[in-house]
């Protein structure tokens, strides 16, 4: 974490304080898609859940967890739809952008955590003035701001290459800054076996270090797992195990938990 992570952390009990309810919402958000959104969203649901489920929570009661997806293309739901029941450690619901589901959910007392899986790309208004709402005008846009007046977190994939840079800091300056949404980024996709001596991941890391941006301190690696994981429907917390799946279930859980910090 960065130096600024107190002061995120600061505007993240702030939010929770004003919000007087139990459940928490995290909204996985970036401008450009394939950063990585979709497997944030479900993975860090599943680290989540089953950590509650490890608690102790009432599992007949339903899960405090719930993975949500607002896209039109209901990614989530498929993913979700193909892990097999037993595996999966937190409720899901796809929404489609259609209004007014989010909220009611919001409002369950047994729910205590969110996590809002948001489309590959953002419907942007490209003549809209420094300062005023980006978003667009259309259904999809209009789900999202349904997600952001309740958000209570944050978080925003960025990977090494700069392909995604410019549009982290447009999600983070004028989508997240203006809302008062605190924030978190997320370093996916870093190759160590490309990367060997981290030259490139060094260099994201000091691009948002200037920024003051508070990130998670180490990134998500990029392992041919993550990348069948989709289609085969399973979650990193079912991953067999082996060396690598032990990597990248440590990488989600670094996230899950930085993410509970700042709640």
């Amino acid at each position: 974490m960065t130096t600024s992570t107190s002061t995120a952390v600061q505007r993240a009990t702030e939010t929770a304080a004003r919000n007087g309810r139990a459940a928490k919402v995290i909204v996985v958000i970036q401008q450009k898609g394939g950063a990585g959104k979709s497997t944030i969203a479900v993975n860090t649901a599943a680290c989540a859940g089953r950590s509650a489920v490890t608690s102790g929570a009432d599992e007949s009661a339903g899960s405090p967890v719930v993975a949500a997806g607002i896209d039109v293309q209901g990614t989530l739901e498929k993913w979700c739809a193909s892990v097999r029941e037993a595996a999966l450690p937190f409720d899901y619901v796809v929404t489609k952008s259609k209004l007014g589901i989010l909220p009611g959910i919001v409002k369950d007392p047994e729910r205590r955590r969110i996590i809002v899986d948001t489309p590959g790309f953002l419907d942007i208004d490209p003549d809209a003035e420094w300062g005023a709402d980006p978003l667009g005008e259309s259904r999809t846009a209009d789900a999202l701001r349904e997600v952001l007046e309740v958000a209570d977190l944050a978080i925003v994939p960025i990977t090494p290459s700069k392909i995604t840079w410019d549009e982290c800091e447009f999600t983070i300056e004028r989508v997240l800054k203006p809302r008062g949404i605190p924030f978190l980024v997320v370093i996916n996709m870093h190759d160590p076996g490309k990367d060997r001596h981290e030259v490139q991941l060094d260099k994201v890391k000091a691009w948002l270090d200037e920024r003051n941006y508070p990130r998670v301190a180490d990134p998500i690696r990029r392992y041919t797992i993550h990348e069948h994981a989709y289609e085969n429907g399973t979650l990193v917390t079912e991953y067999k195990m082996s060396g690598t799946a032990l990597n990248a279930r440590e990488d989600f859980m670094r996230v899950a938990l930085t993410m509970e910090q700042m709640l």
